[in-house]
């Protein structure tokens, strides 16, 4: 299993978890719990510095949905080393499953 919190500057709070299979996210902002989504349901992850200057985690789904909306997506650059190891994780995941 990879958590890693995504920002403490911003009020989401967002924690992004890998376990097994299933991502899940968690945010201060979300009162009605978080979301999970299979890594076989995605078509794309990784990490977009936006025009301010801000990382973002991106994962889109197979109805190329975001996953991740701001301001939960923000990624402080104290966290971004954590973040560049869960995107791998999952794209790693993603690899070795087939469905």
């Amino acid at each position: 299993m990879i958590e890693v919190q995504l920002s403490k500057k911003n009020s989401s709070k967002t924690i992004v978890t890998l376990y097994g299979n299933i991502i899940e996210y968690f945010s201060a902002l979300n009162y009605d719990g978080g979301r999970s989504i299979h890594v076989g349901h995605l078509t794309s992850i990784g990490i977009a510095t936006n025009k301010k200057g801000k990382h973002e985690l991106s994962i889109t789904d197979e109805r190329n949905r975001a996953f991740l909306h701001n301001p939960v997506n923000e990624v402080d650059d104290e966290a971004l080393d954590k973040v560049i190891e869960l995107v791998a994780a999952i794209q790693r995941a993603r690899q070795s499953i087939t469905l």
